[in-house]
C-alpha cells in the first residue's frame, strides 16, 4: 500500500500529529508513505520521516508542480488529507486548491480520504473565528467531493454511532507506554518537581497565542496569577509546565507557584509531559492533546469563560475582580465568552457538532476561568481529591475502552482501498 499524506495547515499541529501516528502504524504493516506538508507541519514529520517529506511553499504554481510530480512519481494508492477543508481557509494554509484542482482530484485513480478532526467535513458551513466584537474573520467551507471518504480520528470523536454524522471513527494513537511510571519520574526530575510537589501541564496551540497576540489580548499575561489565586492555599509546591512559544505565561506573584514556559516540542516529548502531570489544563476544548489525556486517564480540565464583563464586575471576589479589570484596562474587550480561546463561543461549537452525543465531553472537567470559589474547589478536587479523580477516570476509562474497539489506521485505510 502506497499512502500520500497531505498536511496543509501553517498554524495548527494537531492534524500533522495524527498523520504522524497513522504513518507509524501503516509503515510497520509494510506500507510506503510520502508526505506533502506545509513548512510548519513538516517540522513534526521530519524527525521520523525526513526522506519522505517535501514541503509546500507560498507559490501556488510551484505547489501544483510539486503535487503533480509526487502523484506521477510515487503513484499513491491512497491520498489522505489532514484535513481537506483546511485547503479552503484562505489564510493559515498552503495555497493549492481551486476549482480546476478539485476537479482533477476527483478524476485521480487513487482513493481519496480526508480526516475530519473538528467537523469541518460534515457539511458546507460558514464559520466565524475570533471574538465577534474584535474580529470579523470567517471561513466558508465547501462540501467534500462525493468520492472522498471521511475518517474520524479517535480520541476526539465519539467512537460509537452518532445520528447524522458522516465518516468512520478509527483509532490512531497507541496505548499508554509500558514504562509509564518510569517516564513520569524522569520528566518530573528533569523539571525539578519536588517529592510531594504537584505538576500541572498547560497546553497552548500555536494558532491560539498567535491570534491572541494579533488581537492584543492579555489573557496569557494574567493566566498564571489567576491560577495562583485558585491554588494559593494548597500547602504543596506547584509547577505549571506550559508548552507554548517558549515565553508566553508571565511569572506569577505567588512564590508557591512556579511557571516554566517551553517552546513547541516533538510529539513524543509532548506526550511524556502529559503522562507526567497531575492535572492537564487547556483553553482549547477541541484539543487533540486533550483527547490523549483522557485516554491516558489523566485528570483534565478545559478553562472557559461564559461571562461578559458586566456579569463579573461587582459579582466576583475582589482579588479576581481586580484581575478582570486589569485585563480590561490592558485591552478594551479583553473579557468575552468563549469555549475555545480565543476563537469560538458555544454557538460555533454547536455549529460544528463535534460534541453532539460525544462522551468525550464527559471525560474532562469544564471549569470557568472567572468562576471564583466553585472554580477553586473544582481545581483543588482535581489535584488532591482521590475520589474525585477516580470518578473522572471512570468516565475516561469508559471512553477509552470504546476507542480501543475501533479499527486502527491501517485497517481503515486498507478498507478505503477495498470499497
Amino acid at each position: 500500500m502506497r499512502v500520500l499524506f497531505v498536511t496543509p495547515s501553517e498554524v495548527s499541529s494537531g492534524e500533522a500529529i495524527t498523520v504522524l501516528h497513522m504513518a507509524r502504524i501503516v509503515t510497520t504493516r509494510g506500507a510506503q508513505v510520502r508526505f506533502l506538508a506545509s513548512n510548519f507541519t513538516a517540522r513534526f514529520l521530519r524527525p521520523l520521516f525526513a526522506a519522505q517529506v517535501e514541503a509546500f511553499g507560498a507559490d501556488v504554481a510551484q505547489n501544483r508542480r510539486i503535487w503533480d510530480r509526487t502523484l506521477r512519481e510515487f503513484r499513491p494508492e491512497i491520498v489522505v488529507f489532514g484535513d481537506y477543508p483546511l485547503l479552503f481557509f484562505g489564510s493559515g494554509t498552503i495555497p493549492l486548491a481551486d476549482d480546476a484542482w478539485v476537479s482533477n482530484l476527483g478524476a485521480n485513480d487513487a482513493a481519496i480520504v480526508t480526516l475530519d478532526h473538528l467537523g469541518y467535513a460534515q457539511r458546507p458551513v460558514t464559520l466565524f473565528f475570533g471574538p465577534p466584537h474584535l474580529s470579523f474573520h470567517s471561513v466558508s467551507i465547501p462540501n467534500v467531493p462525493d468520492r472522498m471518504r471521511i475518517l474520524l480520528p479517535c480520541p476526539l470523536h465519539e467512537p460509537t454511532d452518532v445520528p447524522g454524522r458522516r465518516g468512520i471513527p478509527f483509532r490512531y494513537w497507541p496505548r499508554t507506554p509500558e514504562r509509564r511510571e518510569e517516564l513520569r519520574q524522569e520528566v518530573r526530575q528533569r523539571y525539578h518537581v519536588s517529592e510531594g510537589g504537584l505538576l500541572v501541564f498547560h497546553s497552548t496551540p500555536n494558532w491560539a497565542w498567535r491570534l491572541a497576540e494579533h488581537l492584543r489580548l492579555p489573557h496569557y499575561a494574567f493566566l498564571a496569577n489567576i491560577l495562583a489565586y485558585y491554588l494559593a492555599d494548597i500547602p504543596r509546591p506547584i509547577t505549571v509546565l506550559s508548552v507554548n512559544n517558549g515565553a508566553l505565561l508571565s511569572p506569577p506573584d505567588d512564590p508557591n507557584l512556579r511557571v516554566l514556559n517551553l517552546p513547541p516540542v516533538p510529539s513524543d516529548e509532548y506526550e511524556q509531559l502529559l503522562l507526567a502531570c497531575d492535572l492537564m489544563i487547556t483553553e482549547n476544548g477541541v484539543s487533540v492533546g486533550l483527547g490523549k489525556a483522557v485516554c491516558s486517564l489523566q485528570p483534565s480540565a478545559v478553562l472557559r469563560n461564559s461571562h461578559r464583563l458586566t456579569d463579573l464586575v461587582g459579582h466576583v471576589e475582589p482579588p479576581l475582580e481586580r484581575i478582570v479589570l486589569a485585563m480590561e484596562r490592558a485591552r478594551l474587550g479583553a473579557i468575552f465568552p468563549y469555549e475555545v480561546f480565543p476563537i469560538w463561543r458555544r454557538e460555533e461549537l454547536q455549529q460544528l457538532g463535534l460534541f453532539d452525543h460525544n462522551s468525550l465531553a464527559e471525560a474532562f472537567a469544564h471549569v470557568e476561568l472567572f468562576g471564583g470559589e466553585p472554580t477553586r474547589r473544582e481545581l483543588q478536587r482535581l489535584l488532591l481529591d482521590d475520589d474525585a479523580r477516580e470518578a473522572l477516570r471512570a468516565r475516561q476509562r469508559s471512553y477509552s475502552e470504546r476507542v480501543a474497539t475501533l479499527d486502527d489506521a491501517d485497517q481503515v485505510l486498507r478498507g478505503s482501498l477495498a470499497s
